[in-house]
């Protein structure tokens, strides 16, 4: 039998195949810097953006993908601690977008700013959340494999080597039940043959 970690793990890993193979992935459109480089304005396409560890390098990736023609236009490496995706609060009184994030990396100055295009703004925090859990290596508070303690974390080799294990190896208490019930055995057998033992000898003596 699975254990409620593995199992929660494996319904993350179905979901996750199930989007792609995404992790979190909603509408959003991303901004441009203007020649200034101090004001930033929303580019109109409809986008999204999507947090996915990769199957080909097995490193954590979070990508921009223009929705109206499929394509990747940012594909961003990303290891644990080397980037925050956070709200600009600078856009907080903007009466034309007020839904601003960046994306910032620890290794260089570089900002890239996205827009919300999700219809329902109180999912806002909620999604920022899981893009900087999951950029982080960390398991959501809400997430599938929330509090597995690192399971929610393996990928679908792992997990498969892990179960191998598992099905190697006897059930907790499997070994003791076993050699408990063979001593029982034993002496059934023992007290069964030792009246035919007795009545061997008495019949020896009888005869002499």
């Amino acid at each position: 039998l699975l254990s409620a970690a593995m199992q929660a793990a494996l319904a993350g890993l179905a979901g996750a195949a199930q989007s792609g193979g995404n992790m979190v992935e909603f509408r959003c459109g991303k901004m441009k810097m203007d020649a200034n480089g101090t004001t930033v304005r929303p580019d109109t396409r409809k986008g999204k953006l999507a947090v996915n560890k990769s199957s080909e390098d097995g490193l954590m990736h979070l990508t921009w993908t223009d929705r109206s023609g499929g394509v990747v236009e940012d594909d961003f490496i990303i290891f644990p601690g080397d980037a925050t995706f956070s709200y600009v609060e600078k856009a907080r009184n903007n009466a034309k977008n007020s839904r601003v994030y960046v994306l910032k990396f620890t290794s260089t100055s570089k900002l890239h700013f996205f827009w919300m295009q999700e219809p329902k703004e109180e999912k806002d925090a909620e999604l920022t959340g899981k893009v900087n859990s999951y950029i982080n290596g960390e398991e959501p508070a809400d997430g599938p494999g929330a509090g597995t303690a690192g399971v929610g974390q393996m990928d679908q080799a792992q997990l498969l080597a892990m179960l191998t294990q598992g099905r190697s190896r006897p059930m907790e208490g499997q070994g003791s039940t076993a050699a408990a019930a063979a001593a029982a055995e034993k002496k059934k057998v023992v007290k069964k043959s030792a009246p035919s033992k007795m009545k061997s000898r008495r019949t020896a003596c009888g005869g002499r």
